[in-house]
């Protein structure tokens, strides 16, 4: 951890938040208050960040400052997606939240340290589920609010796949436990945005979905802050500063 930092301090806050937080949600979701749950999602992202700056001091990453800011604004900006506008502004800073994650991340991962049997199977992956991806966007196409507004959504799909691909690579790359705990913390998050698309336009699973979505959110937001404050040699950082 940090210099300074209490271990188990750290985990008895996070804990208390993440329970605090989904309490929350499920009691305002059971309420059918969609306003007030869409902005406890803002408020989650927030909160962690908030922990974030806490936690590390002047020992401040960037990259998940700048992606934790960008997903709170998308997320508050969400409180009003029937009004294309908001939805479209709402995917735009969604989409920059992750370009963050992808600029951050590609000083940190080279195709040349890959054998080619690994790349084919990376590429096969990456390939298999941006179809997937790709597929179940088109399922929505008929529920956006506009054509805009659908393209920025197919735009935010593949800046997932992207940045899904490039924390797979930086974890194989660097093997750590720093980088297995990023890469974990991108996949919670990429599927809590399934989840969450399931659950808003009501495909499967009902509120499990709802619930999914919140879960792996948290689940993802707490496991970058752990990222950010665990120990870790300065070539595997990504975008300290």
């Amino acid at each position: 951890m940090l210099r300074g930092i209490n271990n188990k301090k750290v985990t008895r806050v996070v804990l208390i938040l993440a329970i605090l937080l989904f309490i929350s949600s499920i009691i305002v979701h059971q309420q059918r208050d969609f306003v007030l749950y869409r902005g406890l999602r803002g408020i989650t992202c927030l909160s962690f960040l908030g922990l974030l700056l806490l936690f590390t001091g002047k020992k401040i990453n960037t990259m998940l400052v700048g992606f934790m800011v960008l997903y709170s604004i998308s997320s508050f900006l969400t409180i009003w997606y029937e009004n294309n506008g908001l939805a479209i502004a709402a995917m735009i800073t969604n989409f920059l939240a992750y370009l963050v994650l992808v600029i951050g991340l590609i000083p940190k991962v080279s195709l040349k340290k890959m054998n080619v049997v690994l790349l084919i199977l990376f590429a096969l992956l990456v390939g298999i589920n941006g179809y997937l991806l790709y597929e179940f966007v088109l399922m929505i196409e008929n529920f956006t609010l506009s054509n805009l507004h659908y393209s920025f959504i197919l735009l935010g799909a593949m800046s997932l796949v992207v940045v899904g691909f490039l924390s797979l690579l930086y974890n194989y790359i660097h093997s750590s436990k720093a980088s297995l705990i990023f890469t974990l913390s991108i996949f919670s998050i990429i599927f809590g945005e399934i989840f969450r698309a399931i659950g808003y336009y009501d495909f499967a699973y009902g509120d499990i979905s709802v619930y999914m979505a919140r879960t792996l959110l948290i689940i993802g937001l707490g496991l970058m802050l752990n990222y950010a404050i665990v120990e870790k040699q300065l070539p595997d950082a990504v975008r300290d500063r």
